[in-house]
């Protein structure tokens, strides 16, 4: 989990763009962890991970307005990670955080990235 949350960092602060191969590797790692691994997540690593969902789906959305011949590929990806993303915040929620203290949690996470 902090191997993906170190390398989305890095990929944040790259002043280039990654290719499809990459994105699409880097995505499907990050779905193949959450396959396995979704519900033992504690709540920090819930919430790195809801980070790095986010920016996969934004990132993938963006790229997917763009006239590339991976944009249904990019489009599909935007739209999975956002499944995720919401099954993420469930859980957060059943845990007993508001959607505020989520937002709050998300914000410290950006900032500090």
């Amino acid at each position: 989990m902090q191997d993906l949350f170190e390398k989305m960092k890095e990929y944040l602060n790259m002043d280039t763009e990654i290719s499809f191969d990459e994105f699409d590797g880097y995505y499907k790692k990050v779905t193949a962890f959450l396959n396995d691994s979704w519900q033992t997540l504690n709540e920090e690593d819930t919430m790195h991970m809801l980070f790095i969902l986010d920016n996969l789906k934004s990132n993938g959305e963006d790229r997917s307005k763009r006239k590339v011949k991976e944009a249904k590929k990019y489009a599909k990806m935007a739209q999975r990670t956002e499944i995720w993303a919401n099954a993420l915040i469930g859980r957060l929620r059943e845990a007993g955080l508001t959607d505020e203290e989520i937002g709050k949690r998300y914000e410290a996470i950006y900032e500090a990235v």
